[in-house]
């Protein structure tokens, strides 16, 4: 790969079919080290662009080698991706600067740009280039349960703001983002990951809401977009949004005048992959005017294969106009010669005013929605008469197949530990919730801390919550704002918006009341 005489018009002037179909393509690949599926992705499929994932990443020195061997092996400039978003959806979790999620952001009221740029720097020593953030869904849905806290808030201004100042980090760090999910994820109650959703609104609606965010960020320069899989019927009745000429050319080009980068949601998600062939769908998302089809899924080589030949097929066969694929490969090119660099060969870890940045903005997140007059929770070393506080805690399960899975299972029990809290925990899932057992012991404690993940209407959690005494208990909501909604009788009430290891610690410091309580709740409650 030489990016010293890299010019992408020249470029494709030398590109045959099958390398322009290669750098439209960005498949996901197994192992953590350079590899034979990564030899045959690029020597046979020419492919453009790579994605990362948990499997892929072990630490950041092991990350820096892999990308760049895979740069330096590729005949031309890799696109290697991630998708690192914060709190409940980042890939990489260890020596980087920390990184709360964008609701947990948006409740600090700061901001965030120059976190952001912490972030790009991390992830670009790491010889990453493009980043799959931020989210500019609007949270307008309680029963989203995809989006959710992943969203900065119901609001489109406020949304607009957080994702312009995201992108604009991202961007300053030389890491080409993308905006998402365009025509907006928001107000769904279906995860896409498994099924097709629907947003069946009026045009003048959707303008409105969902689409502010995207043309903020369209106005303040962003690079990159990516479209959703989501039926809008008021602009496409027939196809999904990554499959729509009407929504991707039309208006994300033509109405709201993008000239960036478009690219797509994984295209093996059960809303595209359950109702089309390999061959339907290259053709029909490269006819919408989308320029990078993105594949993750199984990571499977044979159908990377047959992903590949269909849509060289596709091509030779005059199915996809050779014009559009020149189009969409010299804009591809063009943002490689933008944002491809030459190969680090070191890691450099965080500055302590990096982790520091972090560190207070997530602790500047925590919320205290409802104050029952229960905290500060009183520790071993106060003077005061020695409390009992009962610590209830679920088993967390990925609400979402985007979610980081929880590798190293950490307890508010465990963190309020370090303040010296007298407590016992209580871990419960669907599975193990004892209910007699639970109403019994909760009856000699002084204060009840019960953490929640995503309720739902009579799930376990709203019966452990009902059978306990109410004026003992504060509710700590790890991901959902609306858990409340479910919870009848509640008095007091902490929104953290992500169970991570920073979100817990933080939140137990402001618990003991080491710290206050200084977060804003980004999202109207009823």
């Amino acid at each position: 790969m030489d990016l010293n005489n890299f010019k992408a018009k020249e470029i494709l002037k030398k590109l045959s079919i099958e390398e322009k179909v290669g750098q439209m393509l960005m498949f996901a690949f197994h192992g953590t080290e350079f590899n034979d599926q990564l030899k045959t992705q690029m020597d046979e499929f020419h492919l453009g662009g790579v994605i990362h994932f948990a499997r892929n990443i072990i630490e950041p020195n092991q990350v820096l080698k892999l990308n760049k061997d895979i740069q330096e092996y590729s005949k031309y400039p890799m696109f290697i991706g991630v998708d690192q978003e914060g709190g409940i959806v980042q890939r990489i979790t260890k020596g980087t600067t920390p990184f709360p999620g964008a609701m947990a952001l948006s409740a600090t009221q700061q901001n965030i740009r120059k976190l952001h740029s912490y972030i790009g720097e991390d992830l670009k020593r790491m010889n990453y280039n493009m980043v799959f953030a931020p989210v500019a869904d609007i949270n307008n849905n309680p029963m989203n349960p995809v989006i959710n806290s992943r969203s900065y808030s119901d609001d489109p201004n406020i949304v607009s703001k957080y994702v312009i100042d995201a992108f604009n980090g991202f961007q300053d760090a030389n890491i080409l983002p993308t905006v998402k999910h365009f025509p907006g994820h928001g107000d769904t109650s279906v995860d896409s990951h498994v099924s097709l959703p629907m947003v069946n609104k009026s045009k003048e609606e959707i303008e409105s809401l969902e689409l502010i965010p995207f043309k903020e960020a369209i106005d303040a320069r962003i690079d990159g977009v990516m479209v959703a899989h989501i039926v809008y019927p008021a602009y496409d009745n027939i196809y999904p949004s990554t499959l729509s000429k009407k929504i991707v050319t039309d208006v994300l080009r033509q109405k709201l005048g993008f000239k960036g980068l478009v690219v797509t949601d994984s295209l093996t998600m059960g809303a595209i992959n359950n109702n089309y062939t390999k061959k339907e769908i290259v053709t029909l998302v490269a006819n919408a005017g989308i320029d990078l089809l993105i594949f993750c899924g199984k990571a499977d080589i044979a159908e990377q294969r047959e992903i590949f030949q269909g849509f060289v097929q596709s091509v030779k066969e005059g199915n996809i106009p050779l014009e559009k694929i020149d189009e969409s490969v010299l804009r591809i090119l063009e943002f490689k010669e933008k944002y491809c660099n030459i190969p680090n060969q070191e890691y450099i870890y965080p500055t302590k005013e990096k982790i520091e940045l972090g560190n207070n903005l997530s602790l500047n997140s925590i919320t205290l929605v409802k104050d029952g007059n229960l905290l500060p929770i009183k520790t071993l070393i106060d003077n005061d008469v020695l409390e009992n506080t009962l610590v209830i805690f679920p088993k967390i399960k990925l609400f979402s197949l985007v979610d980081n899975e929880v590798n190293d299972y950490v307890t508010l029990g465990n963190c309020l530990k370090k303040h010296n809290v007298n407590l016992d925990e209580i871990i419960i899932s669907a599975e193990e919730f004892n209910l007699s057992f639970i109403k019994e012991r909760a009856l000699s404690y002084d204060k009840i801390i019960m953490a929640t993940y995503n309720v739902c209407k009579d799930d376990y959690q709203t019966k452990v919550f009902n059978c306990l005494p109410k004026d003992k208990v504060t509710v700590v909501a790890m991901r959902s704002p609306y858990d409340i909604y479910h919870l009848e009788g509640l008095e007091s009430y902490i929104c953290i918006y992500e169970a991570s290891d920073l979100a817990l610690n933080n939140l137990a410091l402001c618990l003991v009341g080491k710290e206050r309580f200084l977060g804003k709740l980004p999202v109207k409650l009823k």
